[in-house]
């Protein structure tokens, strides 16, 4: 018994070891037929599948404010008013803030008071003078004609009463003259001729020429020279050496006679000037108004509004009114502190009409245009709030930041409450979007001798050799994505990259 099991254990085990064996021969050759060629692990490859492709660029920008103004006084003074507080809305031309302006308040006054005036006289010119200013006119010509006449009569009046004297007729100089005294009266020049004469009744004299008389000689009692106004007075009745005496009207060999001719002629040349004035303010009254006259009167009223709008613009330096709706969002100055020359004041901003803007490289602006759509968040509300808006402008010309060519790019945003302008605005612009589309890495196209665009396309999943294929790509899409639009199809495999 003893004998058979052990004879059955040996044949067993030699059965055992040929089964082992036989397993290890055919593992050996399984593996080199089915072990994966050593290529294949330096290859990488992907399967084409569909995919939302978009294209996006991502920038920092600011809240701005459609109206963000800082105000000040453009002159100094002390702050009189203060009209509003931070936080009040206001509307274009609402007064804010006033200084003291008492001066300026009184010369603006008195030049609307000048403006005034002078537009008076220009309807005044217009209109022409009244009936009743016509005849106070004429009424001057009148008395200035009365008034001028008297002072030149009583000039030649004063002429022809120059100290007048008796002397012979015959031009004798050897004479006792008589004595001349009185006021010559009857206004005329030329000569008075006494002829004395002796008669019974004793000596007498006869007036010719200017005046017509006769009087009796008299050494005493000075005897009138007929109706001249004149008187004589002989110096003898006994020895009458001149028997023909005249009296020269004006007496020009008086002393005093230049005086009363220079002042007779000045008397005249007075009378005509106050004349012609009063004439000509007549004239003026009557005459329609001329061109002249009306443009004069409104080159008086252009000087006059110069002086207006002077008055306005300093007194307005004086206020700071609202150029825009808005609210105001900051005040610097209190009542009775001493304001400064455009020294800032408050901060008018437009918090219901904000919007964004950044700067964008030269790489990226080709590829933006106006109305493209914008994911938006901001730093003070986290990165899970996500607000939309679109390009609203770009602007042609470019800046320098930080050696970098750069466009500003103007964008809408959600209009909220919580909105202040300075916040730091995190945008994502789409440039492009495409929805299951096939996409692949850039690296995995290769440009072919002629510049074509081919991609390496498995056709053994075990060994992965590949061939060449051409294709035709579409848009370029955010991490290196790129469209396949022909040339691969979905579940193709294909290489990515193969490393050396």
């Amino acid at each position: 018994m003893k004998e058979k099991a052990k004879n059955f254990f040996q044949t067993n085990i030699r059965r055992k070891r040929t089964w082992v064996i036989l397993f290890l021969l055919v593992a050996i050759i399984c593996y080199f037929i089915f072990k994966t060629p050593s290529s294949v692990a330096n290859t990488t490859t992907d399967i084409a599948k569909l995919s939302n492709l978009k294209e996006t660029v991502l920038a920092t920008g600011q809240v701005v404010s459609n109206t963000d103004l800082n105000l000040s006084f453009n002159s100094s003074g002390t702050v009189k008013t203060i009209k509003v507080k931070v936080g009040d809305k206001v509307k274009a031309g609402q007064v804010l803030a006033t200084l003291d302006s008492q001066a300026e308040a009184a010369a603006l006054t008195s030049a609307r008071g000048a403006l005034a005036g002078a537009q008076a006289r220009l309807k005044r010119t217009i209109e022409g003078a009244s009936n009743e200013e016509v005849a106070l006119a004429q009424i001057t010509l009148d008395q200035t004609k009365l008034s001028q006449g008297t002072l030149v009569d009583n000039a030649y009046q004063n002429l022809l009463n120059s100290t007048p004297e008796a002397i012979p007729n015959d031009g004798s100089s050897d004479y006792v003259a008589p004595v001349i005294s009185g006021t010559y009266t009857l206004g005329k020049e030329g000569v008075i001729h006494i002829k004395p004469y002796y008669s019974s009744a004793g000596v007498g004299f006869n007036v010719t020429g200017l005046a017509e008389g006769s009087g009796t000689g008299n050494t005493i009692i000075a005897q009138p020279i007929g109706n001249s106004g004149l008187y004589i007075k002989f110096p003898s009745i006994t020895n009458i050496s001149v028997t023909d005496w005249v009296i020269n009207i004006p007496n020009k060999k008086a002393a005093n006679y230049l005086v009363n001719y220079n002042a007779y002629q000045s008397a005249l040349a007075q009378a005509k000037l106050a004349i012609d004035q009063s004439a000509a303010q007549l004239a003026i009254k009557k005459s329609a108004a001329r061109s002249s006259d009306l443009d004069l009167a409104n080159a008086d009223i252009l000087s006059a509004e110069g002086q207006v709008q002077s008055a306005e613009a300093r007194y307005n330096d004086t206020i700071i009114t609202a150029p825009a709706d808005g609210t105001i969002t900051r005040i610097d100055v209190k009542i009775g502190e001493q304001a400064l020359v455009q020294k800032e004041v408050m901060v008018l901003q437009d918090v219901s009409n904000i919007y964004i803007e950044t700067n964008i490289n030269e790489a990226n602006i080709a590829s933006l245009s106006l109305g493209m759509p914008i994911e938006i968040t901001y730093d003070s509300f986290g990165t899970d709030k996500i607000f939309k808006g679109s390009i609203t402008k770009i602007d042609p010309s470019s800046t320098l930041v930080s050696g970098v060519v750069n466009y500003k790019v103007t964008a809408s945003t959600e209009q909220i409450p919580e909105l202040r302008p300075g916040m730091t605005a995190n945008m994502t612009i789409k440039v492009k979007e495409k929805d299951n589309v096939i996409a692949i890495p850039s690296r995995a196209i290769i440009k072919d001798d002629k510049g074509g665009q081919t991609l390496r396309v498995v056709t053994n999943k075990r060994t992965k050799a590949w061939k060449s294929v051409p294709i035709v790509t579409g848009i370029e899409g955010d991490g290196g994505m790129v469209e396949v639009l022909s040339g691969l199809s979905v579940g193709d495999e294909f290489v990515i990259l193969i490393k050396s």
